[in-house]
C-alpha cells in the first residue's frame, strides 16, 4: 500500500505530525506530548454479515458472509494538535459465490465487499483560534444527511477522502465547513481490475481529485435548520486521460438549499418537514453540457414511538446523462436494492412512505426499531415506470457497544434492460468500541 499521489494528503499528515513532535525541547514539553498519546483512545470496530442478493440480471444469486475489523488509535490533545490512524481489514468467509467486483465471479449477484486490507483514515486535528479546527489527512466526511457527501458506510469499507478541512463555528448557532479534496479512496479498494457485473465498467477504487466543498449550516431560527452548500468536484480516474471517463462525466458544480422544520403538536404528536434544491452544471474537464435541478420534499408525523412519513425526490436527466451524486453514500437513497445508484439519463422521481417505531420494551435490548417503507419509481423527462420497491429493516441494540441488524429490500421492474427484479438479504452484527 503505497501513498504517492493516491493518499499525498495522508503523507502530510505524517510528516506534520513527526515534524511537531520534534519539535518541542525540554523535559516538559516532551512529558506532555508523550502524556497525549497515552491518553488516547482505541478506535474498535468490528462487523460481521451475510448477504444474498437474488438479481434476474445475473445467473446466479450471491451469497456472501464477509467480516470487517477496522482498528486504530486517536490521541488526545496536545497544544490543540491530535491525531488517528485507523486500518481496515475486510475478509470473505465461507466461500465467494458472490461478485465482490473484483473475483472475476460477474455471473453472481453483487455484492461490493471485495477483501482489502488498507489504511482507513490518517489524519492530524488541530483545534485552533477563532472556533475553528483543521483536519488533514485521509478522513471521513459527511455533509448535511450524505445525499451529495458521504463515506458510504452500510458498505464493509468505507469511502474516506485525502482532504484538508476547516470548519469555524465563531458565530453562533452557524457551522461554516470548506473541504479541499485531493483524493477519493471508494469502497472497492484501491486495486479492482475486474469490471463490475452490473455496469460492465470497472470498479474504481480512487479517484484523482482537485474539488472543493462548501457547507454553511445555520440553527438559531425556532425550530429550523437551514443549509447551503456548493460542491464542485473535478474527478479524474487515476492514469487515464482526463475528458471522457465516468469520473470525468461526474466532475459536476452543485449549488443548492435544504431547509428542516421540527414542531411538537400537543398530546405527544410531532412533525418533522424537509425541502431541498440544488441545481447541477458541468464543471472542470467534463465534456458534456450539463444543467440538471434536483428537488426533495419530505413529511412526517410521530407519537409514542411511532413515525410515519411520505417525500419525494426528484432528480432531472436529459437524455444523455442523469443528476449525478457520485460522491454520496448512495445506499440511503433511492431503494436499498440500490437500482438506481446511477441516475437514469432520463431522470428519476422516487415517491416514498416510511413507517417506524421504536421501542425499549423489548427484553434484553436496549432499543428496538422495525421500519417499512414502499419506493415508486418514475423517469423524471418521461414518466416512464421504473418500478417499485418494498424495504424492510430491523435493528436491535444490545448496548452501546453491539448492536444487530436484518434488511430486506424486494425491487420489482418492468422487466426492461436495468429494470430487472432484485431481492436482497442481509444480517449483521457489529461491535463498536
Amino acid at each position: 500500500m503505497g501513498f504517492g499521489q493516491k493518499s499525498r494528503m495522508a503523507a502530510w499528515a505524517v510528516g506534520t505530525l513527526a515534524a511537531l513532535a520534534a519539535a518541542p525541547s525540554g523535559a516538559a514539553a516532551e512529558a506532555t506530548l508523550v502524556e497525549a498519546i497515552a491518553q488516547g483512545k482505541p478506535l474498535i470496530d468490528l462487523r460481521a454479515r451475510y448477504e444474498q442478493v437474488d438479481d434476474d440480471a445475473v445467473a446466479n444469486t450471491g451469497k456472501a458472509g464477509t467480516v470487517r475489523a477496522r482498528l486504530g488509535y486517536e490521541t488526545g490533545a496536545w497544544n490543540g494538535l491530535s491525531a488517528l490512524f485507523e486500518f481496515d481489514f475486510t475478509r470473505g468467509i465461507g466461500g465467494e459465490n458472490y461478485n465482490s467486483t473484483r473475483n472475476g465471479k460477474a455471473t453472481y449477484g453483487l455484492v461490493a465487499d471485495p477483501d482489502v486490507t488498507e489504511l482507513n483514515r490518517l489524519q492530524l486535528t488541530y483545534a485552533g483560534p477563532f472556533d475553528t479546527r483543521a483536519i488533514v489527512g485521509r478522513q471521513r466526511i459527511i455533509l448535511g444527511n450524505a445525499r451529495f457527501i458521504g463515506n458510504v458506510g452500510w458498505r464493509q469499507h468505507e469511502q474516506t477522502f485525502d482532504a484538508l478541512t476547516l470548519i469555524n463555528t465563531a458565530v453562533p448557532d452557524t457551522t461554516l465547513t470548506y473541504v479541499y479534496v485531493a483524493g477519493v479512496n471508494r469502497i472497492f479498494g484501491d486495486d479492482t481490475p475486474v469490471p463490475n457485473a452490473a455496469t460492465g465498467a470497472p470498479a474504481v477504487g480512487h479517484y484523482d481529485s482537485d474539488s472543493h466543498l462548501i457547507n454553511a449550516g445555520y440553527a438559531g431560527l425556532p425550530h429550523l435548520k437551514l443549509e447551503g452548500f456548493a460542491y464542485l468536484l473535478d474527478l479524474e480516474q487515476s492514469g487515464t486521460p482526463a475528458t471522457g471517463t465516468p469520473a470525468a462525466r461526474n466532475s459536476t458544480a452543485t449549488y443548492g438549499l435544504r431547509a428542516d422544520a421540527n414542531f411538537t403538536l400537543g398530546a405527544g404528536v410531532t412533525a418533522a418537514f424537509a425541502g431541498q434544491y440544488a441545481n447541477q452544471s458541468d464543471y472542470a474537464d467534463n465534456p458534456l453540457p450539463i444543467d440538471l435541478d434536483y428537488w426533495l420534499a419530505e413529511g412526517s408525523l410521530g407519537y409514542a414511538g411511532a413515525t410515519f412519513g411520505v417525500g419525494y425526490e426528484s432528480m432531472e436527466g436529459d437524455g444523455t446523462v442523469g443528476f449525478s451524486t457520485p460522491l454520496a453514500t448512495l445506499h440511503a437513497f433511492a431503494g436499498w436494492a440500490d437500482k438506481f445508484l446511477t441516475t437514469p439519463v432520463d431522470g428519476l422521481d422516487d415517491r416514498y412512505a416510511r413507517l417506524a417505531y421504536t421501542t425499549d420494551a423489548v427484553p434484553v435490548f436496549t432499543k428496538t426499531t422495525a421500519a417499512l417503507v414502499y419506493h415508486d419509481f418514475e423517469a423524471e423527462r418521461t414518466g416512464a415506470d421504473l418500478g417499485s420497491e418494498w424495504d424492510a429493516s430491523l435493528d436491535l441494540v444490545l448496548d452501546a457497544n453491539v448492536s444487530f441488524n436484518a434488511k430486506y429490500a424486494t425491487y420489482r421492474g418492468t422487466g426492461a434492460p436495468g429494470l430487472l427484479d432484485k431481492d436482497v438479504f442481509w444480517l449483521s452484527a457489529t461491535y463498536k468500541y
